[in-house]
């Protein structure tokens, strides 16, 4: 099987870190959701939504700058990701979130950050199959 890779729109990212695709699902809960006395839970879960930190370490200043096109002051982009709930590859809308960069070459023509990192989440909530 070849290789897939993260692409934010059109754009192929480089392959992120060993530890850099964390997955997270947010689960949002009705207003009255409470526990009672015996510890139980009362009220309804409305939606889950998937996200995940996303984290490269020594990646050209040039591939940061591609990704950041594609995502900052964006409604939403286009995110061909691994989905772990599906375990499938698949493109869907995401927003992004926090966003950080450090660089540790700024030599012209070899400039380099040190780290990317930021949250992609998921515009849609997760199709949960019961």
């Amino acid at each position: 099987m070849a290789q897939q890779y993260l692409m934010f729109n059109d754009y192929t990212a480089p392959m992120v870190d060993e530890d850099g695709y964390q997955v997270d699902e947010a689960v949002t809960s009705a207003s009255n959701r409470k526990r009672t006395m015996r510890g139980g839970m009362k009220g309804g879960v409305l939606f889950t939504v998937e996200a995940y930190n996303l984290k490269w370490t020594n990646i050209s200043a040039k591939d940061v700058a591609e990704i950041k096109k594609r995502i900052l002051g964006k409604q939403q982009f286009d995110f061909y990701h691994f989905n772990s709930y599906t375990a499938q590859w698949e493109t869907n809308p995401f927003i992004a979130n926090n966003i950080s960069s450090s660089y540790y070459s700024l030599v012209d023509g070899h400039e380099m950050a040190n780290e990317l990192s930021f949250q992609v989440t998921s515009v849609n909530p997760l199709d949960i199959k019961e």
